[in-house]
C-alpha cells in the first residue's frame, strides 16, 4: 500500500513524518519516542495518535516517503545507451548522481534492516517491481542473444547489489582508502559487474 496521500506537503501528517524522519536518522528507531516526535512536529501527543496508531506506523511512512527510490527510479528508467554496457553504465552513474550526498539514507536502511528485520522492504519491492521489470525488458531488447539466461528478478537483484555495494564501500573507504582503491571506482564496479574478474568467461 503506498504512502497515505492525505499526508501532503504542509499538512500536519507531513510535518509529523518530517519530524520523525529527522529524529530516526539521528537517534535510531528505539531511541526516539512518540512524545519527541509530537514535540518536534508541534503537536500534542494525543493529536499525534489521531494521525498514526503506533510508532511503527510512523516509521513505515517515513521509510516509504524518504526512501530515495523516488529519485533513483526515474534516473534508472531514463538511462541512455544503445548497448547493454552503455545502458547499465549510464543507469548506475545516474542513480549515484540522483542519490547525491545522502548519508541519512544509509541510516534509514540500517534501521529498517537491524531494528525491523527488513519487514517494510517487501512492500517497497512490490511498488518497484513494475519499474524494475521495465528496465529488464529494455536490456533484453538490446543486443539480443548476448545476455545470459538469468531470471529477471535475479538480474534486478544483482543490478541493485552493484549499486548498493558501490555506495556502501564508497562511504566506508572514500576518506581512508589509498588512491588506487578510489580512482575510477564506479567504472571498475560496472566493468566487473558486466564482465567479471577473469580474462575468460566462466558460467555458473
Amino acid at each position: 500500500m503506498p504512502v497515505d496521500n492525505n499526508k501532503k506537503p504542509g499538512s500536519k501528517g507531513q510535518e509529523i513524518i518530517r519530524a520523525a524522519y529527522n529524529l530516526f536518522v539521528q537517534q535510531g528507531y528505539h531511541g526516539t519516542s512518540m512524545r519527541q516526535i509530537a514535540s518536534d512536529a508541534g503537536i500534542a501527543l494525543g493529536g499525534l495518535y489521531n494521525h498514526f496508531d503506533s510508532k511503527e506506523q510512523v516509521f513505515r511512512d517515513v521509510f516509504l516517503h524518504y526512501h530515495p527510490y523516488h529519485d533513483v527510479m526515474p534516473a534508472l528508467l531514463s538511462a541512455e545507451g544503445e548497448t547493454v554496457e552503455q545502458v547499465v553504465s549510464n543507469a548506475i552513474h545516474q542513480m549515484v548522481l540522483a542519490l547525491g550526498d545522502r548519508p541519512d539514507f544509509i541510516n534509514l536502511m540500517f534501521i529498517e534492516v537491524v531494528e525491523f528485520n527488513s519487514q517494510h522492504i517487501g512492500e517497497l519491492a512490490s511498488l518497484l517491481r513494475p519499474y524494475q521489470l521495465e528496465i529488464v525488458e529494455r536490456l533484453m531488447e538490446l543486443d539480443q542473444g548476448r545476455l545470459r539466461s538469468i531470471p529477471p528478478m535475479m538480474l534486478i537483484r544483482t543490478f541493485f547489489g552493484l549499486f548498493f555495494s558501490f555506495l556502501i564501500t564508497e562511504i566506508i573507504f572514500t576518506k581512508q582508502a589509498p588512491e588506487e582503491m578510489r580512482e575510477n571506482a564506479l567504472e571498475y564496479f560496472v566493468s566487473i559487474y558486466l564482465h567479471g574478474i577473469l580474462n575468460d568467461s566462466v558460467n555458473i
